[in-house]
C-alpha cells in the first residue's frame, strides 16, 4: 500500500486536491455565499464600471471617488432609464388589461359553464356506481381547492412581504460597497495582494481573470436568450392578433429565466384557456410559440454559453442540471461558474489537467 502511494503521490495529492476544493465550494456557496453576496455583486459592478472610471479620472482629471459617483450614476440612469421605458409600456397594457378582465371573466364564466353541462350530461350516461365516484372524488377537490390556492396565496405574500425589505437592504448596501470598492480598488487590491504569498499573486489574478470572465459570460448569455425570447413571443403572439403581446412577450421572457417556472408557466394556461374558450387557432398556435422557445433554449443555451465562458456545451448542460439540483434556482449560476474554477485550477497547475 505504502509503495503504491509512493509511485502515485503527486496525482494522490491532486486527487484529494479536487474533493476538498468540491467541498470547501458546495459548501462555501451552501451556507456562506448569503453573508458576502452583496459585496460580490458590488465587486463585479464595480468592475464593469472600472473603464468608466478611468477615463473620468484620466480625461477630466477627476478624483477617483468623483468618477465613481459619476460612474455610478450614469448606470443607474441608463438602466433605469431603459427599465422605465419598458415598466410605462408594461403598466399601459396592463392597464388595459385590467379595464377588460371583466370581460375576459365572464366569458371564461359562461365557457365553464358549457363544459359543466356538457359534463354533467355524460356522467349522468354512465352507470350510477360510477357517477357516485366521479361525484365524490370532484366533491374532494371542489372543496379541497380553495384551501390549498388560499394557503398558496397567503404562502406567496408573505414570502413577497418578508423579501421586500430584504431586497431593499441587499440593493443600499450593495451600492455603497461598489462605491467603496471603485473609489479604493488599487488600495484593496494592494491590501489583498500583501496577504498573500508573492508566488500566488499570478495564480490569483488567472483565477480572479477567468471567474470573472465566466460570470460575465453567463450573464451576457442570459440577457441574450431573454431578449430573444422576448421577441419570439412578441413576434408570434402579433402574429396571432393577442391584443397584449408586449406584455404577454416581456412576461414570458422573464419568467423563462427561471428554470424552475420556464414560458410554459405562461404560455400553456393561457393555450388552455383560448382552447377552452373556443379559440383553437389561438391555442394551436400558442403551443407552437411555446414549442419554438423549448426548442431555441435548449439548442442555444448550453452553445452559447459554452462559447462566452469556454466550456464545452455538454458540460455545461450537466453543470447547469447539477447545480439547479443542489442549490436551487441558484445553481444554474453556480455549477458553470465552478466547472471554470475547477478549469482555472487545471491551468494554475493544482488540479492536474485531464488526458
Amino acid at each position: 500500500m505504502w509503495e503504491f502511494y509512493e509511485k502515485n503521490k503527486h496525482f494522490i495529492q491532486r486527487i484529494m486536491i479536487t474533493i476538498l476544493l468540491t467541498i470547501g465550494v458546495y459548501i462555501f456557496f451552501r451556507y456562506l455565499f448569503s453573508f458576502i453576496a452583496p459585496f460580490v455583486v458590488a465587486w463585479v459592478i464595480s468592475s464593469l464600471m472600472e473603464p468608466m472610471v478611468r477615463w473620468f479620472n484620466k480625461k477630466w482629471k477627476l478624483a477617483r471617488g468623483v468618477s465613481s459617483i459619476l460612474s455610478i450614476i450614469i448606470v443607474l440612469g441608463l438602466v433605469g432609464g431603459m427599465l422605465t421605458v419598458i415598466v410605462i409600456e408594461i403598466v399601459e397594457q396592463a392597464r388595459a388589461f385590467g379595464k377588460d378582465i371583466p370581460m375576459y371573466y365572464s366569458s371564461f364564466m359562461i365557457t365553464i359553464e358549457n363544459i359543466k353541462g356538457r359534463t354533467e350530461n355524460f356522467i349522468f350516461s354512465l352507470p350510477l356506481h360510477i357517477q357516485n365516484l366521479l361525484a365524490g372524488g370532484m366533491g374532494i377537490v371542489i372543496k379541497g381547492f380553495p384551501n390549498i390556492l388560499g394557503s398558496s396565496v397567503r404562502r406567496g405574500s408573505i414570502g413577497i412581504v418578508v423579501a421586500l425589505p430584504n431586497a431593499l437592504f441587499f440593493g443600499i448596501v450593495a451600492l455603497i460597497a461598489t462605491f467603496f470598492m471603485s473609489k479604493d480598488r488599487k488600495r484593496i487590491q494592494n491590501f489583498m495582494e500583501r496577504q498573500m504569498p508573492r508566488s500566488w499573486i499570478r495564480k490569483f489574478d488567472t483565477i480572479k481573470r477567468d471567474l470573472f470572465g465566466a460570470l460575465l459570460g453567463y450573464i451576457k448569455t442570459q440577457f441574450i436568450l431573454m431578449l430573444f425570447i422576448i421577441t419570439i413571443c412578441t413576434i408570434g403572439l402579433s402574429i396571432l392578433r393577442f391584443k397584449y403581446s408586449f406584455l404577454i412577450g416581456i412576461v414570458t421572457g422573464i419568467v423563462d429565466a427561471f428554470p424552475i417556472l420556464g414560458s410554459g408557466t405562461i404560455l400553456i394556461p393561457l393555450a388552455i384557456y383560448n382552447g377552452i374558450s373556443g379559440n383553437l387557432y389561438g391555442a394551436i398556435g400558442l403551443l407552437i410559440i411555446y414549442g419554438i422557445v423549448i426548442l431555441f433554449r435548449q439548442m442555444l443555451e448550453p452553445k452559447v454559453l459554452a462559447s462566452q465562458i469556454g466550456v464545452y456545451p455538454l458540460v455545461t448542460l450537466m453543470s447547469m442540471y447539477i447545480g439547479i439540483r443542489l442549490f436551487g434556482f441558484v445553481g444554474i449560476i453556480i455549477g458553470p461558474v465552478f466547472v471554470i474554477f475547477l478549469k482555472t485550477m487545471q491551468k494554475i497547475g493544482i488540479i492536474p489537467p485531464w488526458r
